[in-house]
């Protein structure tokens, strides 16, 4: 099957951000089958286990992944692999990091990737950039870049304190992932060295709700959970979390950016 003209791409840092943006797309309209990556004119890249192009023994993940899967698209654009791309869009999470440093990591990526362009000052605002073609004449390819960092109401986070915040109804227990607050209570008032972080105990209590949520939803899911999760939140997310939630509003807005444009092709139909 050949590749659709595209005319926005989306990069997030692992399969599960794919599977609840590909959710949240669905939920605003923006109509993405389960079976592929590409709808609407839209392609979703995760850099989870990203080759290094470097180093054949070494897998990049996430952030540290970002400066070389552009310089990888860049190749794509120059070889027409895609019939024309209008928006390019960069979804990471903000973790403990501010601002500042978190726009700087991604203005860094892409000045590698791309060279000089116009550096993006504020996250969820497009720049102009120009992926030049080389040669005698200096044409380039106009593209267009923003980024959002993804995090809860706090202001900070990622996509794991995101889903802790939005569960669909918090006041209903989940004991497989509840009583996970008794045994971090115990161990930080112990004696232990080891203690269990925020950032850990949300990291668990995610995990261990969607495993719950499994066995209500589709338990096929639990023969593989590491690989299948993805699945379970592209499928049954909508029954889990609140999409509607205050927290996911920057986030919605700024994936309507990539609505796409009335020319763009419909998805392909799996075989």
């Amino acid at each position: 099957m050949e590749n659709p003209v595209l005319k926005n791409i989306l990069i997030v840092e692992s399969f599960n951000d794919s599977a609840f943006i590909r959710l949240l797309l669905n939920d605003l309209g923006l109509t993405f089958g389960i079976e592929t990556q590409v709808a609407a004119g839209t392609e979703i890249i995760d850099l989870h286990k990203f080759p290094d192009p470097d180093n054949p023994d070494k897998e990049l993940r996430g952030k540290e992944a970002i400066g070389k899967k552009l310089k990888s698209i860049k190749g794509d654009l120059l070889r027409e692999k895609y019939g024309s791309v209008d928006r390019l869009g960069i979804i990471l999470d903000f973790d403990d990091m501010t601002i500042e440093v978190n726009l700087k990591l991604v203005n860094n990526a892409i000045q590698g990737a791309f060279g000089q362009q116009p550096p993006i000052t504020k996250e969820g605002e497009f720049i102009d950039a120009a992926i030049s073609l080389g040669g005698e004449h200096g044409s380039s390819i106009p593209l267009q870049i923003a980024c959002f960092f993804t995090k809860d109401s706090s202001g900070a986070g990622n996509l794991d304190t995101l889903l802790f915040e939005i569960c669909q109804n918090p006041q209903k227990p989940v004991p497989y992932a509840d009583c996970l607050a008794h045994w971090r209570d115990c161990v930080n008032e112990s004696e232990s060295q080891l203690k269990v972080s925020s950032g850990l105990f949300t990291k668990m209590w995610v995990s261990n709700f969607l495993r719950a949520k499994a066995r209500e939803h589709d338990k096929a899911v639990l023969s593989d959970f590491e690989a299948k999760q993805s699945e379970l939140l592209l499928n049954h997310g909508s029954q889990m979390f609140d999409l509607k939630h205050p927290s996911l509003a920057t986030l919605s807005e700024f994936l309507l950016n990539f609505k796409p444009s009335p020319e763009a092709p419909s998805p392909p139909i799996p075989a």
